[in-house]
């Protein structure tokens, strides 16, 4: 059996007059390597965690360890591209199983939902994701959130 990882993810309304909202997904810095949390630069709780519980962005998880060393320039710019675009649409696959009312295959900006649901943090358990972008590249276009043992608390706050 794989190694498995929690995630957070949310959903923020962010359209007043529209009932828009921001859908978001962030595994938490304590289930990755403290290697690879020396090389991840942006340190946030993204407002949905306890002040000094920082979170992870998908596309510096799933990121393998020699792009996180890679200098900036254009060559780390070009593959950063590649990256969050696999990072967006994996999230994309994610959110929709947490959050039905979620249907694009990318992580969007923004997205409108007429029903106008609360905000809401939900929590779920996967497996490690950790560097492994090239395999999910290749498996991303049969990829469902079972593949990944997806265990979803609907507990969510």
């Amino acid at each position: 059996m794989e190694a498995a990882m929690d995630i957070v993810s949310s959903r923020t309304r962010i359209g007043l007059d529209q009932p828009t909202y921001a859908y978001r997904l962030y595994v938490p810095m304590s289930e990755l390597s403290p290697e690879r949390q020396r090389l991840i630069s942006y340190r946030s709780n993204f407002g949905i965690g306890d002040r000094d519980a920082y979170l992870a962005r998908v596309d510096a998880v799933i990121a393998p360890m020699t792009h996180l060393e890679t200098p900036a320039g254009l060559e780390r710019h070009a593959q950063a591209k590649a990256i969050e675009d696999v990072a967006s649409r994996l999230s994309a696959i994610i959110l929709r199983a947490l959050f039905p009312e979620m249907t694009a295959e990318t992580l969007p900006f923004r997205f409108l939902v007429p029903s106008a649901p609360p905000n809401a943090i939900m929590r779920a358990s996967i497996q490690d994701l950790t560097a492994r972008y090239e395999k999910l590249r290749t498996l991303l276009a049969t990829f469902t959130p079972e593949l990944i043992g997806a265990r979803i608390d609907r507990n969510g706050t």
